[in-house]
Parts: structure tokens; C-alpha cells; sequence
């Protein structure tokens, strides 16, 4: 961790939520402007220019949610970038891309499963004073052809890919350093804006320039969902494995003895990895998808499957790991392994549990009094979920992962978002960002 940026880190004030401090002894409630100041003109102007800009909100809303932006369509994810390099240029940005990766797992003949990730979007506002990351991603979980593609709204709520996780995440952060830059608080802070093209599949290509970032920044924002009004405090690690069983075909009924079925040998792997589920630890995998064999009357002779991990602590990610690879290692199904059955995996433990630490906890508690001076009551709320704030804050980097709409259903065709609170967490986020990039030294 740089060396210069602790000094940055330490925020005042008095604890909001006794139970995160653990003084038990403060009063049940006390007010936002017992830990912030009231808002000032120029913060009231900020606000009220927000509040105008919910149209131009949610049509640029409409727009990104019809873009197709699934993690493996490159094409789609590079337009997301372009719109938004475009924005922060305007902005007083300077904007580059970082490669993305090709990466290789293993996989059946003829199912070659080769993840090919599009670039990353890195965008710098020189200037002094505390450094401020603002991370976001620019994929979503549904792929070209998937049935959910479209926009829609009722009322106040609005249905669509993104409207939750995370392009109304994307459009709050950018609305926000928007109304910086008309009140002129942007003018010399340091903030630097990186969204990722691979969050939904792990951040796997972006994981090395999330830590890179957080190493040389004071405070981490996240414009993740903001779910059903609460800010995260804390996180499970995430991790996945994929394994390819090799077996031996032979004809189902006139050789049946001399097949080696990879079948077979997969849902003896699968029960045994599923037993590595703890609800009483917090330890929970899920087999997800599997595939295999080649007809109905044919021993399989490979067969495959994705593992999903989430550990509430680091070394129960490394144990679930190593019964993995014993698992991996085993044969099941057959008394004698004459080795006609091997197995391939790949592994990784691609989200470290993000861990509440004083300096996250005092942020967390800056959000909400500012959230109260704004109207906004805003809980707090633990998740299974991952996301990059917990990258950042495994670095050490103070980070606030839930600065995003309000919204339900993610990762299915039931997402969907208050569209109100688009105004309401861009007017949180811009307030909040202009507090802490004018932050004295401590």
C-alpha cells in the first residue's frame, strides 16, 4: 500500500451506528448534523441541478439498457465504453483503455470454452488533495440472445437489462461528477473513474488494475445496486471452479462393461462437492451447469461442469479449494481406476470476503448522515454478492460498494429499479464526492 495515503483515510466525526463502532454506550439515534455539517449553498445548488436532469437521466437509462452489453460481447462493451469515454473527455477526463485478457479453461471436445474479454475503460482527473476511485462495470449477465433485452417503465419503477446491476449505477456516477463540474467542485480534485468490461465473470482480466488503482487512492466508491435502500457493509468471497471429467466411450448395449462413463463419474464429483456446503459456517457452493456425452447409446467420454464458492472468511476459500482439488483428484464411480478416468479443473478464488475495517466503517457512516442531510434514510446490510469493492478493499483501500439505484431481481428477467432514485443517489454521490475530495489532512 502507498505509503502517502493513509493520512487521507482517517474520517471525523462520531460514530452514526453503534453497533458497526461497537459503542454501545451512544445514544440510539443522533443526527446527520451531529457528524455533518449542514449542506451549503453550493452543495443545495448541486442538488437542485440534479433534480432538474431526471429526464436526461433516464433516456441515456433507456438508451444502455436496449445495448446489448452481456460479459463475452465484445462489441456491445466497447460501445458502452465509447459513451462514456466520450462523457468523461467532456468532463475534463483523460481517458485510456487497458487490455483485456484471453483466457483459457478446459473443456470437452468440441465444447472449447475460451473467455475473451473486451477492454477496460480507465478515465483520470488530475488534482490535489485526497484521491477518489469510482468503479463500475460495464457488463451485464445476458447475452446476445437472450429473451431480456428491452426498456420498459410503470410508474416510478423501470424494468430492463442493467436498470439495477449496474448501467443506472454507471449513469448515477457520471450525473454526479456532472453536477461537480457545472458547481465547480471538479475543477482540481483527483479523481480517477474505471470500469470494467468482466465484473459478472469475476473481473478476471480487471483484477490486476482494480488493485493497481487502489494502492494509489484514499477512498473507493462502487456503484453497485443500492438494493432496497441500504448501504453494504460487509461481503462473502466468491470463487469458481471448472472440472472436465475424461472417461472412455463404448457402445451402451454391446460393450457396456468396457466404457469408462465421464457421467457417471461428474455426479458422484458433483454430490461430493455440493456436501462442502455449510450453512452453520456461511460455506455454500452451487454446481451451476453441467454438460456431457455424446448420444444416448454411448458411454460418455467426457463431461463437464461450473462450481460456484461463496466463504465469508479467506481461509475457508483456501480449504474449499483443497477439498476441491481432492475431489478432482478421487474416481467415484468405479471400484478400480485403471486410468481411464482423469480429471481437468481450473480454479480461482476471484473475490476476496470484503472485511469491514474502522476506516471503511467511517465511511459507510459518512454516506448515510450525508444520505439523512439529503432525506434519504438509507440502512445498512450484509451480502452474499460480490463485487469489486471488495478487490479495492482487500487492497486497503477504504471502499463504499452500494452507491447505485435502488433496485430488485437482478441477474434475471425481473430486474428492475426506482426510477427516483436515480436523482436521489446521484444528489447522495455528488455531495458525498465533494466532501471527501476537500478533506483536510488530518
Amino acid at each position: 500500500m502507498n505509503q502517502t495515503t493513509p493520512k487521507f483515510r482517517r474520517l471525523a466525526g462520531a460514530c452514526l451506528l453503534a453497533a458497526l463502532c461497537g459503542t454501545a454506550s451512544m445514544p440510539a439515534t443522533v443526527s446527520a448534523q451531529d457528524i455533518e455539517p449542514a449542506l451549503t449553498a453550493e452543495e443545495i445548488s448541486m442538488v437542485q441541478w440534479l433534480a432538474a436532469e431526471e429526464a436526461a437521466m433516464l433516456s441515456l437509462m433507456e438508451r444502455l439498457s436496449n445495448l446489448n452489453s452481456g460479459s463475452l460481447n465484445k462489441s456491445g462493451i466497447d460501445a458502452m465504453a465509447d459513451i462514456f469515454g466520450s462523457e468523461l473527455r467532456a468532463l475534463g477526463f483523460a481517458t485510456s483503455r487497458l487490455p483485456g485478457d484471453v483466457i483459457e479453461m478446459p473443456s470437452c471436445p468440441g465444447s472449447e470454452y475460451t473467455v475473451d474479454l473486451a477492454d477496460h475503460l480507465l478515465a483520470v482527473h488530475s488534482g490535489t488533495g485526497p484521491r477518489l476511485l469510482l468503479m463500475g462495470h460495464l457488463d451485464t449477465v445476458f447475452p446476445p440472445d437472450s429473451p431480456f433485452q428491452q426498456f420498459s417503465r410503470d410508474g416510478d419503477t423501470m424494468y430492463g437489462p442493467g436498470v439495477s446491476d449496474m448501467k443506472s449505477g454507471l449513469i448515477i456516477m457520471l450525473y454526479a461528477l456532472k453536477a461537480l463540474a457545472a458547481s465547480g467542485y471538479l475543477d482540481d480534485k483527483a479523481i480517477t473513474v474505471l470500469l470494467n468490461s468482466d465484473e459478472e465473470m469475476g473481473s478476471l482480466s480487471s483484477r490486476k488494475y482494480l488493485e493497481a488503482q487502489a494502492a494509489e487512492h484514499d477512498f473507493g466508491l462502487v456503484y453497485e445496486s443500492s438494493g432496497n435502500n441500504s448501504m453494504v457493509r460487509q461481503r462473502k468471497g466468491l470463487g469458481q471452479a471448472r472440472f472436465v471429467v475424461h472417461g472412455k466411450a463404448a457402445h451402451a448395449g454391446g460393450a457396456h462393461e468396457q466404457g469408462r462413463s465421464a457421467i457417471k463419474e461428474l455426479a458422484y464429483k458433483v454430490v461430493e462437492i455440493e456436501k462442502l456446503t455449510d450453512y452453520e459456517s456461511g460455506v455454500t457452493v452451487n454446481v451451476g451447469v453441467i454438460s456431457g456425452g455424446e448420444a444416448r447409446n454411448t458411454i460418455a467420454p467426457c463431461a463437464e461442469a461450473l462450481v460456484d464458492l461463496r466463504y465469508p472468511e479467506p481461509q475457508q476459500g483456501l480449504d474449499a479449494v483443497a477439498a476441491f482439488e481432492s475431489i478432482f483428484d478421487s474416481v467415484y464411480s468405479y471400484a478400480v481406476n485403471s486410468g481411464e478416468l482423469s480429471t481437468e479443473s481450473w480454479t480461482n478464488l476471484h473475490r476476496p470476503p470484503k472485511i469491514p475495517t474502522p476506516e471503511s466503517d467511517a465511511l459507510l457512516e459518512k454516506t448515510i448522515a450525508v444520505g439523512r442531510l439529503l432525506g434519504q434514510e438509507l440502512g445498512v446490510t450484509d451480502s452474499g454478492g460480490g463485487t469489486d469493492g471488495s478487490l479495492t478493499q482487500a487492497a486497503g483501500l477504504p471502499t463504499l460498494d452500494s452507491l447505485g439505484a435502488a433496485g430488485t431481481g437482478a441477474h434475471s428477467d425481473r430486474e428492475q429499479a426506482r426510477i427516483s432514485s436515480l436523482v436521489e443517489r446521484a444528489q447522495l454521490s455528488a455531495v458525498l464526492i465533494a466532501r471527501l475530495a476537500a478533506q483536510a489532512e488530518n
